[in-house]
């Protein structure tokens, strides 16, 4: 079903968010270096400490050679018919035999590249054919949501990340449907031009599905970025625009993959967090690509379960940051490094134009991982994937200095500033094998009747604390909107627990954190000043967005409406939550409503299968 664009009262009003008159100083809003044409390098003051090694406790990859297997090239198709979510068989390395994978519309791993215009409504049939569950064993029912016919009748909730669409098509996390099921999904792309992933979103079990294959990039399309060899803006197409997605792994002898990454914790029970040691990049492990001399448009996706990257090249040139995850910048961002989190998306332009032919330039990671997954005995990987240079000219040779401001209004100042804790603590009514160990939001639960309910046509400011004892990096993503980077302040952590202890899990917690901040705010880096809907967020500092709550008259429906998940249920509203899956499936969620000016107090609906189950 394709329906004729009309420009929504979105788009001619605008929306999503502010970034001027904020309570916080414009100044956070200019570049960080003083000098223009020198590459930007991301801050490494709150990078992961690095503690002793004890790899003793962790399972450990057969050894692969790297730079052996040709880049896996996903295919492209139009949005629309039928998309299954199947299981197969799949090849990571050249080394390795064939093995259960999951992927969509006949992708052996991942799936194709879906692509849209902007403002294209069109309706998909989602068919779940994965049968039994690939990483059955590492299903952990005593995590919220999780059930025990997970592993037979995997779930499947396809959620559309980044996109605006009706709470009904977001893929709300307990709207799923099983094996031999199918839903209609209905995506009304109304965003700008840009780089969207679909991937699983069902309750308890999102990381495993992502890290099975269930994942796959989309691009939006619009009049300045085409994706044809004649776009005004002059940007690589075709064979020179390449999504990546990036994944580290860990695998079993034979193979397959493995979920269960250290000897300190039963397979089948929550760990904390997957650090694999294989990078696994378009569902192929440590890869090469054959490239032209010219300039190279590259879509960077992570869909890491847990870890941070750093990329740089391995000859030490810079490169070019074009876009985010909700479109491109107004121009190119040079840089000598870029960090990505967990779902974060940049688009990058790397120029081979002069690399001599038969040079090999790899993209390399220099990022510590996850504290949590050195505690677990994992050890950071490097090597990412390796570019091979041919003797043939790419046919886009230069970089452009301006690209397009985005066609969604920038409004005003915040009526409100919301502080969010992001925490690990005691949940004593539902323990994990770790014991009573929990991750959480405002020190809720998912399925509490108290949670955030922002007023349509407000703009907020929202403080993202991260108060982590464990100084773990968390990725906050929001549904339905886009928002603004302000930049991120130091605050003095163990003063601020000491002065606003939290109570048990269950007791909303929210202190704010500015009178312990012990610095002046930072910038976001220069490749942070588009439009975002994940936000990386450093321990031991305050994170702060903007964002602006549609109306339904400016989104064409009722973010707020009560609808009937594919099993009859009903549901309402929409989600935020941590974009570390493996925190994800583990109470670092939460509900969100998107009410009217004019709503009041009325009982929110139950939420489908989303209880504790043990």
């Amino acid at each position: 079903m394709n329906r004729q664009w009309k420009p929504s009262r979105r788009r001619l009003l605008g929306s999503a968010v502010a970034v001027v008159g904020a309570t916080v100083s414009g100044a956070w809003l200019t570049r960080a270096s003083a000098d223009p044409t020198a590459p930007f390098f991301p801050s490494r003051a709150h990078d992961q400490p690095t503690i002793p090694g004890i790899s003793a406790f962790s399972y450990k990859s057969p050894p692969l050679t790297k730079f052996v297997d040709p880049l896996a090239i996903l295919p492209r198709r139009h949005l629309g018919g039928d998309i299954v979510a199947g299981l197969h068989q799949h090849r990571f390395h050249r080394d390795l035999p064939e093995v259960a994978s999951w992927g969509f519309d006949g992708v052996t791993h991942l799936g194709p590249i879906l692509e849209v215009r902007r403002g294209e409504i069109i309706s998909t049939q989602f068919v779940n054919d994965l049968h039994s569950h690939v990483l059955a064993a590492d299903v952990d029912t005593t995590l919220h949501g999780a059930l025990e016919i997970d592993r037979t009748e995997p779930p499947l909730a396809v959620h559309l990340h980044g996109a605006p669409n009706r709470p009904e098509f977001d893929g709300y996390p307990t709207s799923v449907v099983r094996p031999g099921q199918s839903v209609e999904m209905i995506f009304g792309n109304d965003i700008d031009a840009t780089t969207l992933w679909y991937h699983d979103h069902s309750m308890g079990t999102s990381r495993l599905s992502i890290y099975s294959g269930l994942a796959a990039p989309y691009f939006v399309r619009d009049e300045w970025d085409t994706g044809e060899a004649d776009n005004p803006l002059g940007l690589p197409w075709g064979d020179q625009e390449v999504p990546l997605m990036l994944c580290d792994k860990l695998f079993y002898d034979d193979g397959r993959l493995r979920y269960d990454n250290t000897l300190t914790v039963q397979q089948g029970h929550w760990a904390g967090g997957l650090c694999g040691d294989v990078m696994v990049v378009n569902g192929k492990a440590w890869p090469y690509l054959d490239v032209d001399r010219g300039v190279y448009r590259f879509r960077l996706i992570s869909t890491s379960q847990l870890n941070d990257y750093r990329l740089a090249l391995s000859n030490g040139e810079p490169f070019w940051v074009i876009g985010s995850d909700g479109g491109l910048l107004d121009a190119p961002v040079l840089v000598g490094e870029l960090d990505i989190a967990p779902a974060e998306r940049y688009d990058i332009l790397i120029d081979f134009s002069r690399a001599e032919p038969g040079t090999a330039i790899d993209l390399v990671n220099t990022m510590q991982i996850s504290i949590a997954g050195q505690a677990n005995g994992a050890m950071a990987i490097r090597d990412v994937m390796r570019f091979v240079v041919g003797e043939s000219q790419a046919p886009v040779r230069t970089v452009p200095h301006t690209l397009r401001r985005s066609a969604t209004a920038v409004p005003g100042t915040p009526q409100s500033v919301r502080t969010a804790t992001l925490s690990v603590n005691a949940n004593p009514e539902n323990p994990t094998f770790l014991g009573v160990l929990g991750m959480s939001l405002n020190n809720m639960r998912f399925d509490q009747a108290d949670f955030d309910m922002p007023v349509q046509g407000t703009t907020e400011q929202w403080d993202f604390v991260n108060a982590d004892a464990t100084f773990q990096v968390h990725s906050m993503h929001v549904h339905l909107v886009q928002f603004r980077v302000l930049g991120r302040q130091d605050f003095d952590k163990v003063r601020y627990l000491a002065e606003n202890p939290p109570p048990l899990l269950g007791t909303r917690w929210t202190p704010s954190a500015d009178e312990y901040a012990t610095n002046s705010p930072e910038p976001p880096a220069p490749y942070e000043t588009g439009w975002k809907d994940t936000v990386r967020c450093p321990p031991n500092q305050i994170t702060r967005i903007l964002v602006r709550w549609p109306t339904a008259d400016e989104l064409g429906f009722d973010p707020d409406a009560v609808f009937a998940g594919p099993d009859g249920s009903a549901a309402q509203g929409y989600v935020w939550h941590c974009h570390l899956t493996d925190h994800e499936d583990n109470e670092m969620m939460q509900r969100l409503r998107i009410v009217a000016a004019e709503w009041t107090a009325a009982p929110t609906v139950t939420q489908g299968h989303g209880g504790h189950h043990h």
